[in-house]
């Protein structure tokens, strides 16, 4: 038999979450620490340190030297005015229409050798027309790269190799840097134009010792050591300099390049 009877007060209402937690669970939870934040997805990886240096990429520009700068601003302009020379005989020679006045001192260095003079002439020598057709391109190239070198270089110390003294350093700003492919097509260009003019010289030097003196010999040996061999020693120790200067950049760059190739394969691997 079932009965019924009255209840003093109505039923609470029941929670909203269906289950609650032991007051010893819900004390746990709240002295617990907060997890650690997860990294933001746009987190850069740890840059790759080449060789010791900084964790930033390494880089190369080519600086060229200030005697460098030195050396091609004055013997650009001697170089075109022996090629012309050369090209343009008999006119620019002893008795020619256009000697007076460009080319009038050529006369005294046409006695000593006799290659700039008329016996070389007579004889119909090709050798000096061949060194000057290889004069223009040489001065060409070295038109283009103390172009670039000026037109797009900064201001730096210095390059490799010899630095001139402060006050030419002053005079001229020092070296100059090219950075980026303009800095690899400047050394490029003015490492073939050191390699043509110091094999031309020394073709120069061979091709007289091979004819037994023949252009030279009637010289005293004062005479031949002042005008013929100090004059053209100059354009053999500053293009052996700078062909040296110039391929330990190229070898620099070089290095850089697989240094970078070989830490970008690394890195992908």
């Amino acid at each position: 038999m079932v009965s019924t009877r009255q209840h003093p007060r109505d039923f609470p209402p029941p929670e909203a979450s269906p289950t609650k937690s032991s007051p010893r669970k819900s004390s746990r939870l709240s002295t617990a620490s907060p997890a650690p934040a997860p990294a933001p997805a746009s987190a850069s990886p740890t840059p790759i340190m080449l060789n010791g240096d900084s964790p930033q990429r390494r880089t190369w520009s080519h600086t060229a030297s200030n005697i460098t700068i030195v050396w091609i601003v004055v013997s650009l302009p001697l170089v075109i005015w022996d090629s012309l020379y050369i090209l343009l005989r008999p006119h620019t020679m002893a008795g020619g229409a256009i000697q007076w006045p460009i080319w009038k001192p050529y006369e005294i260095y046409a006695s000593i050798d006799h290659v700039y003079g008329w016996p070389s002439w007579n004889d119909k020598d090709g050798f000096p027309g061949a060194q000057g057709a290889l004069n223009a391109v040489e001065a060409v190239l070295y038109g283009l790269y103390i172009m670039i070198v000026w037109n797009h270089g900064l201001p730096s110390a210095g390059g490799k190799g010899v630095q001139l003294g402060s006050g030419v350093s002053k005079f001229i700003a020092g070296g100059r840097k090219v950075p980026g492919k303009t800095g690899n097509r400047a050394l490029l260009i003015g490492f073939a134009a050191a390699i043509m003019t110091l094999s031309k010289t020394v073709l120069y030097y061979l091709n007289e010792y091979f004819s037994e003196f023949q252009s030279i010999k009637h010289n005293s040996w004062p005479t031949l050591i002042a005008f013929y061999g100090v004059m053209n020693g100059l354009w053999v120790i500053l293009p052996a300099y700078m062909t040296v200067v110039f391929g330990s950049d190229i070898l620099e760059a070089l290095d850089v390049a697989s240094e970078s190739s070989s830490a970008a394969s690394k890195k992908k691997y």
